[in-house]
């Protein structure tokens, strides 16, 4: 994978473990530290794709849809505990 790869995955991937963190039921000094490190990933995820052309926003929305697609088909739990 090139370097252009690499950083078009993490920047793509990143906002969507900003978003399940931010839906995640934390207190406390958790919930403190999730918030900076959501507000980092947000931060960065802005600052990358600033004047960018929007081939590579579409890239990272495809790519956020195809993990998320993922996550749901390959990560279970019993949500039951």
């Amino acid at each position: 994978m090139t370097n252009n790869g690499k950083l078009l995955a993490a920047v793509a991937l990143a906002p969507v473990v900003a978003d399940f963190l931010e839906d995640a039921e934390l207190r406390f000094e958790a919930k403190k530290r999730a918030n900076r490190i959501i507000a980092e990933i947000r931060s960065f995820d802005e600052w990358i794709l600033k004047g960018t052309e929007s081939q590579v926003h579409e890239q990272q929305v495809n790519i956020q849809r195809a993990f998320r697609q993922w996550i749901e088909t390959n990560f279970t739990e019993d949500e039951t505990q």
